[in-house]
């Protein structure tokens, strides 16, 4: 018998009402909340499978409950129902762990598939996590002068950590991480090790380098004089076709200092846009390229992999519709090689499905066609500032 406990968020009582009677002959244990504060509450009362709310809602709306159920209730399955369906929300929604994404108005055989086909996962999920041979963990306190058992210990840290304490409560050093990535600096720290976090403002070591590349990069020659002899142009005209960092990086042998180059460079970063049309490709450059980002083209999918593996790239801009794979098989394919790499997918065909099944493959957001230059250069920069 069916015994699932379903929660319905609308803030209109006659929406509750028609799921409740709809997924009541499932034979589901199905109570209604007509405002997100009084669902909070009652989830804090009582346990539930899934909670279905409402995207649009009087002071919390359904995004935030969302949020705020993952935040607390990590496990709890949740769907979301809107008569406002978009690409957009529907893209929050996912990434902030929805289950699903229901257009209103609905048919009882459409909620009633997807509200099964959520709670056999979640059983199968149940199961499986009952098949999972717990950690032997002790209750015990580690020691006199640290009164935590492993159990309290391991919550606050990593059972990698707790294994690693012998009894005088330090750390073995062959067993901890020497370094770990800092996303402040973007390299690998061994203060963030030793300190437990990162630095606040400028990462240090990188202040450092660059003071250090501002010394070594005086020039040797006036601005407005000729490079030499083989190069009769001046550093003025240079800068018009280069950038000010590659000038800064020359001496008197009009090689820029490899090791150098790039050091002043604020924010930079590098994204690969592959689509098959050539004008999009030029347009994306375009756009990003006023805020500091370098972009590669790639015309195929074959190319753009290829450029993937010889080159590193913080950020892929990839078209849905494409020969030979679709962006959701190169999706795949980038996520299966390179899972840390973020990739937005855009297409002039997004649909609320395909933009659910992007974000659920990796997707770091999708982006329909046409977009304004501010659409894109929004989504970017807030996903390489993550």
């Amino acid at each position: 018998m069916i015994t699932e406990k379903i929660l319905v968020v609308d803030d209109e009582e006659t929406v509750c009402q028609s799921i409740k009677k709809i997924l009541s002959r499932k034979g589901y244990s199905v109570d209604n909340a007509l405002s997100a504060e009084e669902a909070i509450k009652k989830i804090n009362e009582s346990s539930y499978d899934l909670v279905i709310t409402d995207l649009m809602m009087p002071k919390t709306n359904g995004i935030e409950l969302i949020q705020i159920i993952k935040e607390n209730y990590p496990e709890l399955d949740v769907v979301m129902i809107t008569g406002y369906a978009s690409i957009d929300s529907a893209v929050k929604a996912t990434k902030l762990g929805a289950a699903n994404y229901i257009p209103k108005p609905f048919t009882p055989d459409e909620l009633t598939k997807i509200t099964d086909n959520i709670l056999s996962q979640r059983k199968v999920k149940i199961n499986n996590k009952k098949d999972t041979p717990k950690e032997n963990v002790s209750d015990e306190n580690i020691d006199i002068d640290l009164p935590f058992s492993e159990k309290e210990l391991t919550k606050a840290t990593s059972s990698e950590y707790v294994s690693s304490l012998t009894h005088s409560d330090i750390p073995l050093a062959s067993k901890t991480a020497v370094k770990a990535y800092c996303n402040l600096g973007k390299r690998e720290c061994r203060r963030l090790v030793l300190e437990g976090r990162e630095c606040i403002g400028e990462c240090p070591i990188v202040k450092k380098e660059k003071a250090q590349a501002k010394k070594v990069s005086k020039k040797a020659f006036n601005f407005d004089e000729i490079l030499d002899v083989d190069l009769p142009f001046n550093a003025k005209e240079l800068e018009k076709f280069m950038d000010a960092d590659y000038i800064d990086c020359m001496s008197r042998s009009d090689i820029p200092l490899a090791g150098l180059y790039g050091r002043n460079r604020e924010n930079a970063h590098n994204a690969l846009v592959v689509d098959d049309e050539p004008i999009v490709c030029h347009s994306v450059r375009r756009i990003l390229a006023k805020h500091n980002i370098t972009v590669t083209e790639a015309f195929d999918v074959d190319a753009a992999l290829q450029k993937m593996k010889l080159g590193k790239y913080d950020l892929v801009i990839l078209d849905l519709k494409m020969p030979k794979k679709s962006g959701l098989e190169v999706l795949q394919i980038i996520k299966s090689n390179w899972p840390k790499l973020p990739v937005i997918l855009m297409s002039g065909y997004a649909t609320i499905e395909n933009a659910i099944e992007a974000i659920k493959l990796g997707a770091a957001d999708v982006v329909p066609k046409p977009f304004t230059p501010e659409e894109l250069t929004k989504k970017a920069e807030e996903i390489l500032a993550s």
